[in-house]
């Protein structure tokens, strides 16, 4: 089989994972947030441009257009595609590198079916595309080693230009190719014009998140404030972290062995000491990436760190690969397929085990990992197992608050069940009369004021014929107005915050 043939199978076998295994409809938190974006095309976050991800939002609001789905449905399947075009570059990519379909099969099926990966993959995220965009400037690399036709540098540039516009993580290896690229020319390896060439390209490439800046300088009229939103947003002390790394090292080496729960996670390792033996461009490449990449995810003191991991298994996938082709070379074809399918099939069955397993062992030890429950959601099969099919707890619970809430109700839900709500009103026009406060402020609505710490704001919206409600009675994600002045009743799967009573005592 060519190339050329080797990378649609390995499209068409990653896309129908995905899509049979797709989360159905809205989703929490980020994914959430991203499939109402995406519904309203809205390329705009005041402040924070780094987090628009104008790429991601464009193809998932293009694939909303076709009405055979809904709009969350398409931000997923956005998300699915982006990342079958990942599996199926690191397949091309393991068979240049090995030179072994078997190899190649090995890498890229632990890739794709990986905890992070797959997770990623079933949600509206960005993650798969910006592994798309990363394994796509490999492949241009390996071109132009191969040719050595300037055109191949042109290309990457170019889909740097769009990884950027999809996520910023892509400066990383924009630097690794980028110095690549002068050390090519100083050598005279390459003329002198892909330099300008590949800028301009590169230029084009990042269209979309132009767009996305012009919009904040036309806000702000500041071009430092406009650089500081499109670089690091309100995220610049987790961006530049270098405290607690012993502990953050720690959670990203379990991170890992969670993406690659296989023995063949053994042949990252080899295939690092075999490509640095190698000594040519493309090893060194491989091995500055994945080291780069790492790096920064393990220092990233962010909550879903773990998602950040999703472009470093990109090189570390071709190591595996490498490895495996030293590993299986004396096994006989049939036992070698044998082991593939096996060690590709074992993290299924990892994951589907891990929610029964890791409660009971996490309550003997003491860890409570999950603050809260949402409602109709089991946390721990949200994030151990990877699959999303069959989950609609954001569908119901947001349509359940909606058809419990009496008229003109004032609800305060926190970033994580924000989005469902949203997309219910104000992208399916449900409940209009609802006022939804978020921590930032519903879109549409000067509702910032009932996440203030004053004390007369129950009254006042009592006198304006509200009630209000919150999704948690957890401290954490309520004002702090309501857990320090107030008490929570329970009402259907949310909460109304009343007055709290004399015998209270406080």
């Amino acid at each position: 089989m060519g190339l050329g043939g080797l990378w649609l199978a390995g499209f068409a076998v990653a896309l129908a994972l995905y899509v049979s295994t797709l989360a159905p409809d809205l989703d929490w938190q980020d994914s959430g947030d991203y499939q109402f974006e995406a519904a309203r095309l809205n390329l705009s976050r005041p402040g924070d441009a780094v987090r628009v991800h104008p790429w991601f939002l464009v193809a998932a609001h293009a694939l909303g257009r076709i009405r055979l789905w809904n709009y969350a449905y398409a931000a997923n399947l956005a998300s699915a595609v982006g990342t079958a075009i990942a599996v199926a570059n690191v397949l091309v990519l393991a068979r240049l590198a090995t030179g072994r379909a078997l190899a190649a099969v090995l890498a890229a099926a632990t890739f794709a079916v990986g905890h992070a990966v797959w997770a990623h993959a079933v949600m509206a995220e960005t993650y798969g595309w910006a592994a798309a965009f990363l394994s796509a400037e490999c492949l241009c690399a390996w071109a132009f080693l191969t040719d050595r036709r300037p055109r191949w540098l042109l290309l990457l540039f170019l889909i740097n230009g769009a990884a950027i516009s999809n996520h910023m993580m892509a400066v990383l290896s924009m630097a690794v190719f980028g110095v690549w690229m002068l050390c090519e020319v100083i050598r005279r390896r390459a003329a002198w014009w892909v330099v300008p060439g590949g800028a301009a390209c590169w230029i084009i490439g990042g269209a979309l998140y132009w767009v996305v800046l012009g919009m904040e300088y036309g806000r702000t009229g500041s071009l430092v404030e406009t650089f500081r939103s499109a670089t690091v947003g309100r995220w610049g002390s987790e961006i530049f972290n270098l405290a607690d790394l012993p502990r953050l090292c720690g959670k990203s080496l379990l991170y890992v062995g969670l993406n690659y729960p296989t023995p063949l996670i053994l042949a990252i390792p080899l295939g690092a000491a075999r490509l640095f033996r190698r000594r040519d461009t493309f090893s060194w490449l491989i091995l500055v990436l994945a080291a780069m990449y790492f790096l920064w995810a393990a220092r990233y003191n962010v909550a879903d760190q773990y998602a950040f991991f999703i472009p470093f298994y990109v090189p570390a996938s071709v190591l595996m690969g490498v490895g495996a082709a030293r590993l299986t070379e004396r096994l006989k074809p049939l036992s070698g397929w044998m082991l593939a399918a096996g060690a590709a099939l074992l993290p299924v069955a990892v994951y589907a085990a891990l929610p029964q397993v890791v409660p009971p062992v996490a309550w003997a030890m003491g860890v409570k990992p999950f603050r809260r429950n949402l409602p109709y959601r089991d946390s721990y099969r949200y994030f151990l197992e990877p699959w999303k099919n069959g989950d609609w707890s954001a569908r119901r619970f947001a349509e359940e608050t909606f058809a419990v809430l009496p008229p003109r109700a004032v609800l305060i839900p926190d970033s994580t069940a924000s989005p469902p709500l949203l997309c219910l009103q104000k992208i399916e026009g449900r409940r209009p009369d609802v006022v939804l406060a978020t921590p930032e402020g519903a879109p549409g609505a000067v509702v910032r004021h009932y996440w203030s710490s004053r004390t007369d704001l129950l009254p006042e919206a009592v006198r304006d014929g509200r009630r209000i409600f919150v999704v948690s009675n957890h401290p954490d994600y309520p004002p702090p107005w309501v857990i320090d002045l107030m008490r929570l009743e329970p009402f259907g799967c949310i909460f109304e915050v009343r007055p709290r009573l004399k015998e209270d005592g406080r």
